[in-house]
């Protein structure tokens, strides 16, 4: 027989695991509308753009920090002579608007 705290740290791993799995997703989602916004401003063909973009999802697998990816995003706008003023802004606004998606879902 299961005891009352043994159910509530189940159901607490439980919630755990789909806040983790809620997150991942979330952040799957901003990669993705960030790599098709950015692959767009920098001129790529649809083929360079569904790459750029598949790189740029690869990357939730890695730790990376916000910060980490706007230095990479900043480097790649740089690279093609495009800027843009407030890249951390959009990382952000991204973030928000793919975590109210992966919550309405």
């Amino acid at each position: 027989m299961t005891t009352l705290f043994e159910e509530r740290e189940r159901a607490f791993e439980r919630l755990f695991a789909h806040e983790e799995e809620l997150r991942f997703l979330a952040l799957v989602r901003r990669n993705r509308m960030i790599g098709t916004w950015i692959a767009r401003r920098i001129g790529l063909s649809e083929a360079e753009a569904e790459e750029y973009t598949r790189r740029l999802v690869e990357t939730v697998a890695i730790p990376l920090t916000d910060e980490a990816l706007v230095a990479r995003l900043r480097a790649d706008l740089d690279a093609r002579g495009v800027e843009v003023r407030d890249l951390p802004g959009l990382v952000a606004r991204c973030a928000a608007e793919a975590a109210r998606e992966v919550r309405a879902a």
